[in-house]
């Protein structure tokens, strides 16, 4: 008998679940069940404890009929329970859907369930048909050019961005050894989490965050809050056309390349490398997909068909590689982090 492949799925003899594919095809019912929950803050009105429907529908506004209805549904995929008062409750996972707690994913929840990936996902077809990103199809415009008109909507954007990287920050301090380096940038790191916890680690980096003005908002305050904004500048501009600031030890691309797709990505590595000295290092901080049939990471898999839909793609470290090679840069190395993500280095080649 010929041993299995690591990594690769061998055939299954189960009978076929039609109640299992029943449940994918209305997995959009569940997605928008948190979104709700989310924009009527029902986990952090739920924190104190369990609530009748009706009360919930008095404090949110909402007709208390319709509210019970999305309560039950709730309850069904495990996020309230309904205790026997008649009153609903969080569950553990209901708690994730509070602002306040780690692992939050409230404002994942309320972006990726919301316009334009809401739209632009269930257009996939369009993308798979043609290759051209189905935000496109669905809008007329990039994602971004769309968020760029409804402030709104890329309010959420950032704060969902923000609450990413505010669980990722600590694994990817502690995983970054920058004692030698000087002077850092953090291209597309408008918020400015990533930068405040290098320079908090290193008392002796100075930093630059590059990124669109709207993007650098909320940096300001980021920084300064932590005592390290005399050590950090703030450049507005965009990687796709203006210049990075150069001569610097050290750039950062932190869940950039993955919005973006293949010839863009090369252009925004092209930057970074018309930017770096000879010595300089590019950290390229990503999810990085398995090679072959190995069995990827659910976040990185489900990433990589959300940005099928909305222009990017989350890519193999082969293909990185590659995409590195046209601008004129090198993969030495790559390491995970106890973070979603990867790190890899690159160099001038």
């Amino acid at each position: 008998m010929t041993a299995p492949r690591p990594g690769r799925e061998e055939p299954t003899t189960a009978e076929p679940d039609p109640d299992r594919l029943t449940s994918l095809v209305l997995g959009f019912i569940p997605a928008q069940i948190m979104r709700t929950m989310a924009t009527l803050d029902l986990a952090d009105r739920l924190a104190g404890g369990p609530a009748s429907p009706e009360e919930l529908a008095k404090l949110t506004g909402c007709h208390a009929p319709s509210l019970r209805r999305l309560l039950r549904g709730a309850a069904f995929v495990g996020l309230l329970a309904l205790n026997d008062d008649g009153a609903y409750e969080l569950t553990p996972d209901g708690h994730l859907l509070r602002a306040d707690v780690p692992r939050s994913v409230k404002q994942l929840a309320v972006y990726l369930t919301g316009e334009p990936t809401w739209s632009a996902c269930g257009s996939i077809e369009h993308t798979v048909r043609t290759g051209q990103p189905a935000v496109d199809h669905v809008f007329g415009q990039s994602g971004y050019a769309w968020l760029a008109k409804d402030p709104a909507a890329q309010a959420e954007f950032y704060e969902s961005c923000a609450g990413v990287a505010r669980q990722d920050v600590p694994a990817l301090v502690e995983a970054l050894d920058l004692s030698a380096a000087r002077d850092i940038v953090d291209a597309g790191g408008g918020n400015g989490l990533l930068m405040t916890g290098l320079l908090v680690a290193n008392p002796a980096l100075a930093g630059v965050v590059f990124d669109q003005p709207a993007s650098l908002a909320s940096a300001r305050a980021t920084l300064r809050d932590a005592g390290v904004a005399d050590r950090c500048e703030l450049a507005a501009g965009d990687f796709l056309a203006d210049p990075l600031p150069p001569d610097r030890d050290v750039y950062v691309l932190k869940s950039v390349l993955c919005d973006w797709g293949d010839d863009d990505a090369v252009r925004i590595l092209r930057a970074c490398s018309r930017a770096m000295r000879a010595d300089s290092v590019l950290l390229v901080i990503d999810l990085v997909l398995p090679e072959g049939n190995a069995r990827p990471d659910p976040v990185a898999l489900m990433s990589d068909l959300c940005t099928l839909a909305c222009g990017g793609a989350v890519r193999t470290e082969r293909e990185f590689a590659d995409l590195a090679a046209a601008a004129g840069l090198r993969l030495t190395e790559s390491s995970e982090t106890g973070a979603a993500t990867s790190i890899l280095r690159a160099i001038k080649a």
